[in-house]
C-alpha cells in the first residue's frame, strides 16, 4: 500500500486529521532516555484515536537511540502511522543510509528537502525510498521567518523537483495558506500535511481549509496540562 493511500486510511478510521510533531527530548548529560521512553507509551497510548500520525524529530531519536525507537514504534499495536523528520538533505549515499536506517527503525515515510535538487538529490531519495517501503514527502517551504530568504522564494522550482521525482506528498506551513493553495492547485492527488499550528501561530483548521490533508500539531498537546483534552479539542475541529 502506498504511502498516502495507507495515511488516508487511518485518519478515516480515527476521523482525524492530526499528525502529533513529537519532538520531546533530553541531553544526554541529563541521562534520561528511559523516562522519555515511558512517557512516549503514555502519550501515544493517550491519544489513540484522536491523532492519525505521528512525526518524530532528530531531538526525539537523539535521546532514545535507534533501539529504543524501533521498539516505541514496532512492540505496541498504536495505529498510527510514523513519519521520521530528520528533513533529509545530503548527497546521494549518505542519503542511502539515512534511509536504510529509517526503514529498519518501522517509519512509513520520511521528510527531505526539495531544494537539494534531483539528480543525486530528491530523485535518488525517492529511488532508494521506494525499494524499501517508505514514502517522501518533500519540504519545499517552511514556517520560519528566514524561510523567506532562499526556500519559500524558490517554491516553484521545489514543487517542480519533487514532481519529477516521484514524491507522495508535501510538507507546508500551515501559517502561510496562499503556499498550501498554490501547491494544492499544482499537485491535486498528493498529500499535503502542514506543520505550525498552535504554538508557530497558525489556526486550527486554517491548513486544511487552504487545501492541506493533515495538520502537524507537537507542543500544543504534549507540553498542554492535559494532553488528551488537548487533542480532543484539536480533533473536534479536525475530523476527517
Amino acid at each position: 500500500m502506498e504511502f498516502r493511500d495507507k495515511a488516508f486510511k487511518i485518519a478515516s478510521k480515527v476521523d482525524s486529521r492530526i499528525i502529533l510533531a513529537y519532538d520531546r527530548h533530553y541531553l544526554l548529560k541529563e541521562g534520561r532516555s528511559d523516562l522519555l521512553f515511558r512517557e512516549a507509551l503514555k502519550l501515544f497510548s493517550d491519544l489513540r484515536g484522536y491523532v492519525a500520525g505521528v512525526k518524530i524529530g532528530l531531538p526525539t531519536l537523539l535521546t532514545l537511540g535507534e533501539e529504543a525507537l524501533y521498539r516505541l514504534i514496532n512492540e505496541y499495536d498504536w495505529g498510527y502511522f510514523f513519519i521520521a523528520d530528520l528533513k533529509t538533505a545530503d548527497v546521494d549515499h549518505i542519503n542511502r543510509v539515512i534511509i536504510d536506517h529509517l526503514a529498519d527503525i518501522g517509519f512509513d515515510a520520511l521528510i527531505a528537502h526539495a531544494i537539494i535538487g534531483l539528480e543525486g538529490g530528491l530523485g535518488s531519495i525517492v529511488d532508494e525510498a521506494q525499494k524499501t517501503g517508505l514514502g517522501v514527502l518533500a519540504l519545499v517551504a517552511m514556517t520560519h521567518k528566514g524561510a523567506n530568504d532562499v526556500i519559500n522564494r524558490n517554491i516553484d522550482k521545489n514543487i517542480e523537483i519533487a514532481l519529477e521525482a516521484g514524491v507522495d506528498g508535501f510538507i507546508l506551513p500551515a501559517n502561510r495558506a496562499d503556499l498550501i493553495s498554490y501547491t494544492r492547485d499544482r499537485a491535486p492527488y498528493k498529500l499535503i500535511a502542514s506543520p505550525g499550528v498552535g504554538r508557530q501561530g497558525a489556526e486550527p483548521g486554517s491548513a486544511i481549509e487552504a487545501g492541506a490533508d493533515f495538520e502537524i500539531i507537537g507542543r500544543s498537546i504534549y507540553e498542554a496540562p492535559n494532553p488528551l483534552e488537548a487533542a480532543k479539542k484539536f480533533r473536534d475541529i479536525l475530523r476527517w
